[in-house]
């Protein structure tokens, strides 16, 4: 408050109404947000999604190992693409939600759904992810599939990948694909292209 009082000059008042700017507090937030330690900025997410159902418990401590072991490898992933910690659940709740309960937006689907080559897209990534020992390096999965989709197929590039990130994620907009089906693993990524691949045959 002595700060406050010291600083002030009635000189410096505008005539023009005050505005709470949201925009701009979001940015500062966004701001502090990312100067966080990782570990710090993980166990911040933790209320958050535990509120929504995708945690065990409201505190780090508190998580189960492989909880921890999610959020520890997913935070880096997304701690730069957050404004507000109350967007954890849309950005990390998938790495916590069950394949058969995995669900898809509309907003996605839209975009899923113009894609003509979808589902012939989410079969020659499966037939791919098969052959693979494991998912350990995303970067060689990224090449091998775009090998395949957008080389063989001919798929634009920036159509190639969001049947495969809806897929796995329910969502167009997620952390980096090929590290969010590294954190999944190979057994959980193909279940949701799997489903993902019957969710399509059967809506057409």
């Amino acid at each position: 408050m002595e700060e406050m009082v010291a600083a002030f000059d009635i000189k410096d008042v505008l005539s023009n109404p005050a505005r709470f700017d949201l925009k701009k507090a979001e940015s500062i937030n966004a701001t502090h947000m990312r100067m966080l330690e990782i570990s710090d900025f993980a166990s911040r997410m933790v209320p958050y999604l535990h509120e929504a159902g995708f945690v065990s418990a409201a505190s780090w401590d508190e998580l189960g190992a492989r909880e921890q072991e999610v959020l520890t490898a997913a935070a880096p992933l997304v701690q730069e693409r957050m404004t507000l910690l109350g967007e954890a659940k849309g950005m990390v709740g998938f790495l916590f939600t069950a394949d058969e309960d995995l669900t898809y937006d509309d907003e996605s689907m839209t975009h899923v759904n113009k894609i003509e080559q979808r589902v012939e897209i989410v079969e020659r990534s499966i037939e791919l992810i098969e052959g693979l020992d494991s998912m350990a390096n995303p970067h060689d999965v990224q090449q091998a599939l775009r090998t395949v989709l957008v080389d063989e197929m001919g798929v634009k590039p920036r159509l190639a990948f969001t049947p495969l990130r809806v897929a796995v994620t329910g969502r167009r907009v997620s952390p980096p694909l090929f590290e969010s089906m590294e954190i999944l693993g190979k057994e959980s990524s193909l279940k949701r292209l799997k489903n993902f691949r019957e969710f399509l045959v059967s809506a057409s």
